[in-house]
């Protein structure tokens, strides 16, 4: 006799998922394409506001790197992801990365804070 149709954990990871309904590897690959396309999108809009601060930085005399306002943002950023489900460390740690790949291009373009 056939015992229950294997199991996993479904999307909020304390629901049993019947196997037979999971989706395949290549599906869920699918689905990550699809957002990690979304997450270019959003670094694109980030881009260009990054070019407006570079702007006023540079009309203004500003320093390239601004260590309160970074960690404001991490805090704010880990809070969010809590908030949302997220573990705090993954959305500030992403955040942190994409913190330093900006002011590599502010620093190509206003030179480094002495």
């Amino acid at each position: 006799m056939a015992g229950p149709a294997p199991t996993h954990l479904g999307p909020g990871h304390d629901e049993p998922v019947p196997h037979e309904t999971a989706p395949d590897l290549g599906t869920i690959r699918d689905q990550l394409d699809l957002v990690d396309r979304r997450l270019v999108e959003v670094l694109t809009d980030r881009a260009a506001l990054i070019s407006d601060v570079i702007a006023f930085k540079r009309a203004h005399g500003m320093a390239v790197v601004d260590r309160p306002r970074e960690q404001e943002m991490l805090d704010k950023i880990g809070t969010i992801a809590a908030e949302g489900g997220l573990d705090p460390r993954i959305a500030r740690q992403v955040l942190r990365a994409v913190i330093d790949a900006f002011t590599i291009l502010e620093v190509e373009q206003l030179g480094p804070d002495v």
